[in-house]
């Protein structure tokens, strides 16, 4: 299996931090290219972080935040970015993984989905969450994955880029007849959020990754989003996410967030 990635990277800091370099070690195993796409400043000290993994560092202002950084990888891919089966793209939002990536690969290798994601959400309209997404073959020839990326514009508020592309990605494909699916579905966690009332139930269905992270985990997950370890919006007890991550292997020296 051919695969490239295109990881698109940010930090407030201008570092590469250890959890960024575990992912793209992991990403190393299963990938034969990476592409490397930051919209931070980053200082010499902090590019020679990123050599043992890539070569292909690309430096950026930040418009279009991930998606726009995506667009750029690809664009610098596109000469052979058909000759892959699989494309992956993936940022700095997630500690992880928790599990051999190939593991992952060979577990969706049996499911016929031409784009998969880890999770999906309903808030707004069902869609792949963008924060790791594996692109197919039939999907990179497909007239719509061009069209798709070639239209992608340098917005910079990002409740527009969240309508317009995280969004529009998954509904454009759809709509465009590619299947598209998650290793999770929020459909495969109803036990867990049926006993809420209406309101928490629409919450919980619209970002898994902040309302359910146990169940997801215990699913097959293998990413901790960044955001539920700073933020919590939940509220939720993280001390069972924390010995799930302990228990994978992850050391939690890594879990470190913009100051």
């Amino acid at each position: 299996m051919k695969r490239a990635v295109i990881f698109a990277h940010f930090d407030a800091e201008n570092e590469v931090k250890p959890y960024i370099l575990e992912h793209l070690r992991a990403l190393r195993d299963c990938c034969e290219r990476m592409v490397f796409v930051s919209t931070s400043q980053l200082p010499e000290a902090q590019l020679q972080r990123l050599a043992p993994y890539t070569q292909e560092v690309i430096l950026r202002d930040n418009e279009g935040m991930d998606f726009g950084m995506w667009r750029r990888g690809i664009e610098h891919c596109e000469a052979d970015l058909e000759s892959f089966d699989e494309l992956v793209l993936t940022n700095s939002s997630v500690f992880g993984p928790l599990m051999p990536l190939p593991a992952l690969f060979d577990r969706m290798a049996t499911r016929s989905f031409d784009v998969w994601g880890c999770t999906d959400n309903h808030e707004l309209a069902w869609h792949l969450q963008s924060y790791f997404l594996v692109f197919r073959k039939p999907a990179l020839v497909h007239p719509a994955f061009k069209a798709f990326w070639s239209s992608v514009l340098p917005y910079r508020d990002k409740g527009q880029i969240v309508r317009s592309y995280e969004l529009g990605l998954s509904t454009f494909l759809a709509e465009s007849g590619l299947h598209l699916g998650a290793v999770v579905a929020v459909d495969d966690l109803i036990p867990e959020v049926v006993p809420l009332a209406r309101r928490e139930l629409a919450r919980a269905t619209g970002n898994t990754t902040a309302s359910c992270p146990m169940a997801l985990l215990e699913r097959g997950m293998p990413f901790v989003k960044v955001e539920l370890l700073r933020d919590n919006p939940w509220g939720i007890d993280l001390h069972p996410i924390y010995a799930r991550m302990q228990e994978a292997g992850y050391n939690l020296a890594w879990v470190q967030f913009d100051r």
